[in-house]
């Protein structure tokens, strides 16, 4: 009898747990073909143009360097009003994404670097790092690239975002900045299995 309870009460906090977790993050993190079994998932809700997304992205590259193929970022674009790049950032974030994959991490790197986030400064930065610029033109051209920001920005509002950077790291919410030690706090609890 003891064990039926305990059973059950286990069940219902796992079951809690899940439900508290919005549908968007926990999509993200059952993606098993991207994440890794142990792995952690971090969504960062973010603008290129941000200083605190900015010191956000700084504080988690070399977390996640340390940690290969334990942590998958998921980038997911807000871009502000008053940032007048940060749209155009954005969407060429997703062309590369969409484009290749495996330039994704470090294009990402080289927006929050980038001191000028133009069109053409975009552009070359894709470029140089192997992108087909063709191909790249074409994809800022393409209504699905505005459809997948929509769609980020429509995941934010439905989180009830407030502002940027938000990240989510295998469900635990952090607004705001964040320091180096409470992101690898936090990704080490997961991979941990805390």
């Amino acid at each position: 009898m003891l064990a039926r309870v305990l059973l059950l009460s286990f069940v219902l906090a796992l079951f809690s747990a899940c439900a508290e977790v919005p549908a968007a993050i926990r999509d993200e993190m059952n993606k098993t073909a991207q994440t890794k079994p142990g792995a952690a998932t971090v969504v960062f809700f973010t603008d290129f143009q941000c200083p605190f997304c900015r010191k956000t992205h700084a504080a988690l590259v070399p977390i996640v360097a340390e940690r290969p193929d334990r942590v998958r970022v998921v980038v997911r674009h807000v871009p502000l009003p008053r940032h007048p790049d940060a749209r155009t950032a954005a969407r060429a974030a997703i062309c590369v994404e969409s484009i290749t994959r495996a330039l994704t991490d470090d294009y990402v790197h080289a927006l929050f670097e980038s001191p000028d986030l133009s069109e053409a400064a975009c552009e070359e930065l894709a470029v140089e790092r192997g992108v087909d610029r063709d191909r790249f033109q074409r994809c800022l051209s393409d209504a699905r690239t505005d459809a997948r920001l929509e769609h980020d920005l429509l995941a934010f509002d439905a989180l009830r975002g407030d502002g940027v950077p938000l990240l989510y790291i295998d469900g635990r919410r952090f607004e705001g900045a964040q320091s180096g030690a409470a992101l690898r706090a936090a990704i080490d609890d997961v991979l941990s299995g805390k």
